[in-house]
């Protein structure tokens, strides 16, 4: 196969000329073995069987009785062998190398131009691959199904990022939609569909996040303590009057959110993975009192948006792309964590694509400054929950996070008899300042 031709005068630029290494992703009873340093981080080998999951759901309502089945949700068919293709592009008089696999998206495509050229997807027309116009529509296909050959040629006409109208970053918009991925034991009714977590191109993704993306850690991780991985927006604070300074930020928390990550912090070291630029990120958690302000629990690091990437699923007979957070960009770095001790809290359960055992959905809090946010006490259920199962279970991946609220009502009936709108060991529905409810005092941050 011929390889692209050497950069010249800054001019061109080339991919490296090998193919990147795509590691051997184990079946889900594998996930079970224990990790260690030599061996590749793992994630889930689940269905790729998709379920709509309504955004809101009853206070105490079982997940399995709020989602209503779906037809199979599979990746794009995988090309009969994968090849890989040396294409060259031109723009604004210059041209460009590019290398992608037949595995690969269109999506792909476009996010290595994006690198070289600044010009975001949404933007790019490119002109030569096919008949006419390859529009975004196109952006889940592979492709393999393109019909190109090695040595392609193309056009690309689009308006670098930094010359467009920049709007004020922020939390995601307010999704109407939510797809979640089955962690076991159901039937397909697609045998070629691959799950996510085996898809070559998403374990390549994986791979480039692993390598380019550093940790930077505000406060170690500490021995044998879980992983807990929390999303910030609309999981643990309404940021959207949070963003517009329409509420004091305290008010824009979840109700019992400091007493909530208070009573967890013996037993979990904690993350906050957003899908929001960092340094939104770290602002947001301050004013909030997540970070600093002599908390008595500690952050032990944020991830944001960079460290995510874009799947590509069928659903309905329509290809729709949603963003993904893959546990195994932690579990790479500090290899004691894996699904065995992992634990990811999202109001998006379509987050947990890669990881469906290692997540849990709670309710979207989206209610702040109403008397209905107000009596909001997922936080508090949420809470005995994590504490019970580090107490007693050796090994997550034997549990069904979708089964949390029956779980934490069998062990803790008492809780659940109590007024609405209180919970045990509180006078209110903020955060008290004290010990948690219903729990010992933790101990303050080592």
């Amino acid at each position: 196969m011929a390889q692209p031709p050497p950069a010249a005068d800054g001019q061109r630029t080339t991919e490296p000329s090998t193919p990147p290494t795509v590691a051997a992703m184990p079946s889900v009873t594998e996930t079970s073995t224990a990790a260690s340093p030599s061996a590749p981080p793992t994630t889930d080998a689940v269905s790729p069987t998709a379920l709509v999951v309504p955004d809101t759901e009853a206070e105490d309502a079982s997940p399995e009785t709020t989602m209503v089945d779906l037809p199979t949700a599979a990746a794009p068919p995988l090309p009969s062998a994968e090849e890989w293709l040396n294409m060259t592009f031109k723009w604004s008089g210059k041209a460009y190398d590019v290398r992608v696999s037949t595995s690969d998206l269109v999506f792909d495509l476009r996010s290595q131009i994006e690198s070289l050229t600044s010009v975001p997807p949404d933007a790019q027309k490119i002109l030569g691959l096919g008949r006419g116009k390859l529009s975004t529509d196109s952006d889940g296909q592979r492709i393999g199904t393109l019909g190109l050959k090695d040595g392609a040629k193309f056009t690309l006409v689009g308006t670098p990022e930094h010359l467009r109208f920049k709007e004020r970053e922020g939390p995601p918009p307010l999704d109407e939609w939510d797809l979640a991925y089955p962690t076991r034991g159901r039937d397909l009714g697609a045998s070629n569909a691959l799950p996510p977590a085996l898809d070559p191109r998403n374990v390549r993704r994986v791979e480039q996040i692993i390598r380019k993306r550093e940790i930077t850690v505000m406060n170690e991780p500490r021995p044998g303590k879980r992983l807990l991985v929390l999303d910030l927006d609309y999981t643990i604070a309404d940021t959207r009057p949070l963003l517009d300074g329409a509420l004091p930020p305290l008010e824009c928390a979840r109700p019992g959110l400091n007493d909530f990550l208070h009573r967890v912090y013996p037993h979990y070291d904690i993350v906050v993975w957003s899908q929001t630029h960092w340094m939104w990120l770290e602002s947001k958690l301050v004013e909030l009192g997540v970070l600093g302000g002599g908390a008595r629990y500690q952050i032990c690091f944020v991830a944001d948006r960079t460290s995510m990437f874009p799947i590509f699923s069928e659903r309905g007979g329509q290809m729709v792309k949603h963003e993904v957070k893959p546990l195994a960009y932690f579990w790479a770095r500090f290899p004691h964590w894996s699904s065995k001790n992992t634990i990811h809290i999202d109001d998006l359960a379509r987050n947990f694509a890669l990881n469906p055992s290692s997540g849990l959905k709670i309710r979207a809090f989206k209610t702040a400054g109403t008397a209905e946010g107000r009596r909001d006490r997922e936080l508090y259920r949420l809470g005995d929950y994590l504490v019970e199962i580090a107490q007693n279970v050796d090994d997550f991946t034997t549990l069904d996070h979708a089964q949390w609220k029956k779980r934490r009502s069998a062990m803790m009936p008492r809780m659940d008899d109590e007024p609405a709108g209180q919970e045990p060991g509180s006078s209110s529905g903020g955060d008290s300042g004290g010990g948690p409810p219903g729990g010992p005092e933790a101990p303050a941050p080592q």
